[in-house]
């Protein structure tokens, strides 16, 4: 009939299959957050409240980032348990298999995405270091711009 080891299988696999989906999508997002985050620190100038949401977005989305990539490894290395065999065709799985190819494609959305920030970042702190004059918080806003 229904036994309780069953359950917990099941149980088990979900939650290594929800590891695994948070590390195929929930790393790349925390890494185009961490990046944000460095965006808002480097322009930020004088506002205390977007370099305030820079330090936020930096230590906490890295630190998620981090959870996320090196629980799994601490928790395996402190329980031990020998790996399971794979349990091919399990609803669950396919689902996370399904999913796993959004990393991938956001790394590449991503990458078109950055090329002309970053050239554009580049020219617009080229453009406020060279018009600065005499004003030295314009020329540490471009330089840390470029």
């Amino acid at each position: 009939m229904f036994r309780l080891d069953d359950l917990f299988d099941g149980l088990k696999v979900l939650v290594e299959q929800l590891v695994r989906l948070l590390q195929l999508v929930g790393l790349p997002i925390f890494t185009v957050l961490i990046i944000v985050g460095f965006l808002l620190l480097l322009t930020s100038g004088k506002n205390p409240r977007r370099k305030k949401m820079g330090y936020v977005f930096v230590v906490l989305f890295g630190s998620e980032a981090l959870l996320i990539a090196y629980a799994p490894l601490i928790a395996h290395s402190f329980v031990g348990v020998e790996p399971q065999s794979a349990h091919s065709g399990d609803s669950v799985e396919n689902m996370v298999n399904g999913a796993g190819s959004i990393g991938p494609q956001l790394f590449k959305g991503v990458w078109y995405i950055s090329i002309p920030i970053v050239f554009t970042m580049f020219y617009y702190g080229l453009l406020v270091r060279l018009s600065a004059a005499k004003n030295p918080q314009k020329k540490r806003l471009g330089i840390g711009a470029i």
